[in-house]
């Protein structure tokens, strides 16, 4: 049994996508021009982009290349979450640990949070969130200062499996159909446009697939790394006991950490990226219990 990847695949030969340009990752193709010589990775301290970020060095490492990465972190609700700037560093850290060979610099950049969607929600005059226009210009920022060829981005695609049943409303839209595929008139995973070249190599692939190559490569260190929840501070209230009050009483790999797991038997109650990751991680091992 395979991960079906294949609505992905179909993206790149639907716009005539270079194929000397993708490269074969188990069932998925990952795009990858050869040329580049500096690249931004877009790093949360999550799964998928810390996964994204090892696979793509591991392209580099494979062919020998000397492409530099640069690391483009945007610390967020860091007065709720103040373990997330550490986290996106240990990572880091950790995947320059993995690959010595390959030269790589981490850049910080800070979205205040009352810019947050959750806090003022759509800035009428820009027509989006305040987040999202602080990370779409920091992105282009870092791609002129830095000399970037382009700039990748890790989200994936929401899960389409009927044994995923999240409901709690929000902005969740990030499922794709060959319908939604057809109408489509650029590449999805590549968008360039004046300021930089955009690659969203997992955009139309759900997580489980990201789950996958965790364990195909070995790669569990890196995962227990990771944090998916983004459930804040309050998230402690529910414990016996609370580790901290607010940040100004949280010191990274002192304060014990939970996430929605912890605190609940039904993930599914928590957040919605503790409840994907749940299903992904089951629905992997699953999957790659058949002999591919």
């Amino acid at each position: 049994m395979k991960f079906d990847v294949s609505l992905s695949n179909r993206s790149y030969t639907k716009f005539d996508v270079d194929p000397g340009m993708l490269h074969q990752v188990d069932e998925a193709l990952f795009p990858f021009n050869t040329n580049w010589k500096r690249v931004g990775v877009n790093v949360s301290g999550g799964a998928d982009s810390a996964v994204g970020t090892a696979t793509l060095c591991s392209i580099i490492e494979r062919l020998g290349l000397d492409t530099e990465i640069v690391f483009l972190t945007n610390v967020r609700v860091w007065n709720n979450r103040p373990w997330a700037g550490p986290i996106s560093v240990e990572v880091y850290e950790k995947i320059q640990s993995m690959f010595p060979q390959i030269k790589m610099t981490r850049v910080q950049n800070y979205i205040p949070p009352e810019l947050e969607d959750g806090s003022i929600g759509i800035i009428e005059q820009i027509g989006t969130s305040g987040d999202r226009i602080c990370t779409r210009s920091f992105n282009a920022f870092a791609s002129y200062t830095y000399k970037l060829d382009a700039v990748y981005g890790f989200i994936t695609a929401n899960p389409d499996d009927e044994e995923f049943i999240f409901d709690r409303g929000g902005p969740y839209d990030r499922a794709w159909t060959p319908e939604a595929l057809e109408e489509a008139t650029f590449c999805p995973q590549i968008t360039p446009d004046s300021k930089l070249t955009h690659v969203l190599p997992w955009k139309l692939i759900t997580k489980d697939f990201i789950m996958g190559q965790y364990i195909r490569r070995g790669w569990q260190e890196l995962l227990e790394i990771t944090r998916s929840c983004e459930g804040d501070k309050n998230l402690f209230e529910f414990m016996e006991t609370e580790p901290f009050k607010d940040y100004t009483e949280y010191e990274h790999g002192v304060t014990p950490l939970v996430t929605c797991g912890d605190v609940t038997d039904n993930v599914q109650e928590g957040c919605f990226w503790c409840a994907e990751r749940d299903w992904a991680l089951k629905r992997a091992k699953k999957i790659m219990e058949t002999p591919l």
